[in-house]
C-alpha cells in the first residue's frame, strides 16, 4: 500500500504495462524518467523510494533510477545496495524500501543514504514515511495500527473487495495525528497539513496525488490497483481515475 504526494502541476505518467514485464509509477520533473514505485511480477520484486527532508545537493543524481533498476535486475537487495552505494552518495537523501516475494513470506528491507544502513524488517505490519524507520512520524504509527486492524478483519480471499475499499479509505484519511514534534520542528508552517495520511495544501498546489495497492495472495495472484487524480487537478473537486492489473506469479 503506497501513496504519493507531489506538486500538482508536475507532469505525471499513469501506471502502464512495460515491455520488460514490470510496472512503475513516474513523475517527470527534476528527476526526469525516475520512478518512485516499481513492481516486477516477473522478478517478484517491489521497490519504493521515499524522500527525506534535508538540504538538496547541487546536480543531485536521480533517486528514481534506484527502484527501476532494482526491480528489473536479478540481484537481491543486499547485493544491489552494495553496487549502488557510490551512486547514492550523489543523491539527495532518501529511504529505499524493497520487498522480494517468496513462498515463505516477503523479505523486506529498507536502506537510507542518510545513515548508510540496510535494515531487515520482520514484523507482519510495517509502515514507512518521510523519516528514518527508527523515528516514524505519528501518522505512520497510526497508519500501521489501522492497517493491522483492517487486514485482521478482512483477511479471507472472498473479502478482498472489502479489503481494497477499506485500504483506500485509510489512504484517503484526512485525520490529523498530532502532536508530532518531529514534523513540527521540520515544517513549522505546514506541520498540521502534513500530519494526515491524505495531504492537501491547496495554497501550495501540493498534496496526495496517487494511491497504489499491491495485493499478493499465498498462491501468487497479484492485483495492482492505482487511483490517481486526473489533470488539471482541482483540490476542491478532485477527479480520480482507477486502474487495475492482475498477474499470476510463481511462489
Amino acid at each position: 500500500m503506497n501513496y504519493s504526494c507531489n506538486i500538482f502541476h508536475r507532469k505525471y505518467i499513469p501506471i502502464s504495462v512495460i515491455k520488460t514485464h514490470h510496472q512503475s509509477r513516474r513523475d517527470l520533473g527534476i528527476e526526469d524518467g525516475g520512478a518512485w514505485l516499481a513492481v516486477s511480477p516477473l522478478r517478484k520484486k517491489i521497490g519504493v523510494i521515499l524522500n527525506l527532508p534535508g538540504t538538496n545537493k547541487e546536480n543531485a543524481k536521480s533517486r528514481g533510477k534506484i527502484v527501476a533498476e532494482y526491480v528489473k535486475g536479478e540481484k537481491p537487495v543486499n547485493e544491489y545496495v552494495k553496487e549502488i552505494k557510490d551512486y547514492t552518495k550523489e543523491c539527495n537523501e532518501f529511504i529505499f524500501v524493497s520487498a522480494e516475494l517468496r513462498s515463505s513470506g516477503p523479505s523486506i528491507f529498507s536502506y537510507s543514504n542518510a545513515n548508510d544502513q540496510l535494515l531487515p524488517h520482520k514484523d507482519t505490519y510495517l509502515g514507512f514515511g518521510n523519516s528514518l524507520p527508527e523515528s516514524p512520524l505519528k501518522k505512520v504509527e497510526a497508519g500501521r495500527s489501522k492497517l493491522m486492524e483492517i487486514c485482521t478483519e478482512y483477511k479471507k480471499i472472498k473479502m478482498q473487495r472489502e479489503l481494497i475499499e477499506k485500504l483506500i479509505e485509510l489512504l484517503k484519511s484526512d485525520e490529523r495525528h498530532l502532536p508530532d514534534q518531529q514534523l513540527e520542528t521540520r515544517r513549522p508552517n505546514l506541520y498540521k497539513e502534513l500530519s494526515s495520511i491524505y495531504v492537501c495544501v491547496p495554497q501550495g498546489r501540493y498534496g496526495t496525488r496517487t494511491h497504489t495497492l499491491v495485493l499478493v495472495t499465498k498462491t501468487g495472484h497479484m492485483n495492482i490497483i492505482e487511483i490517481t487524480q486526473q489533470a488539471p487537478i482541482d483540490p476542491a473537486n478532485p477527479q480520480w481515475l482507477r486502474s487495475e492489473f492482475q498477474y499470476d506469479i510463481e511462489m
